[in-house]
């Protein structure tokens, strides 16, 4: 076995660890929960200040690493407060130079496992969607491939931030 593949291996043994597709929601991402408040989340977190523009958002200090890509991690919050409570998480990566998208395969191919195939799928020319909407959570990846490679995956509460939770 390449050392290549003992990263993935480890991901997909902790993947199938954490439970199968019939007993795993959406209940949020990583340590953070739904309606948990900004305090709470910046407790498991280092935090950017608030973001500017309308919706209240802050933006992780550390990027994580995910099949040796960089994400960048963002926090939706239904207020601009320290009690405002959480109602999205995105992960983004960008690549302009390397246009190998293997790599998002076998994520979408890990959230298979952990969540089950996807309620929807759409393909937009280059870029692809998948969908998982669960009781508690729904999960939107998003892969583009061309001139850019992005990848996304968008975590959000069942219910918006309008409805505040």
């Amino acid at each position: 076995m390449g050392i290549a593949r003992i990263p993935a291996l480890i991901c997909a043994i902790l993947i199938l660890a954490s439970g199968t597709a019939a007993d795993t929601g959406i209940p949020g991402w990583g340590k953070a929960t739904w309606g948990m408040t900004h305090s709470a989340v910046k407790k498991h977190y280092q935090l950017n200040t608030w973001e500017p523009g309308r919706t209240p958002t802050c933006k992780s200090k550390q990027k994580v690493r995910i099949w040796g890509r960089d994400f960048s991690v963002a926090f939706y919050f239904d207020a601009r407060s320290a009690s405002g409570k959480l109602y999205k998480v995105t992960l983004v990566h960008f690549n302009h130079k390397n246009k190998d998208a293997d790599w998002m395969h076998a994520i979408k191919d890990m959230l298979v496992q952990k969540y089950g195939n996807p309620d929807t799928f759409e393909t937009q020319e280059t870029m692809k969607t998948s969908f998982w909407k669960q009781s508690d959570g729904q999960l939107k990846f998003t892969t583009l491939t061309g001139q850019t490679v992005m990848c996304a995956m968008e975590y959000m509460a069942v219910s918006t931030e309008k409805t505040k939770l």
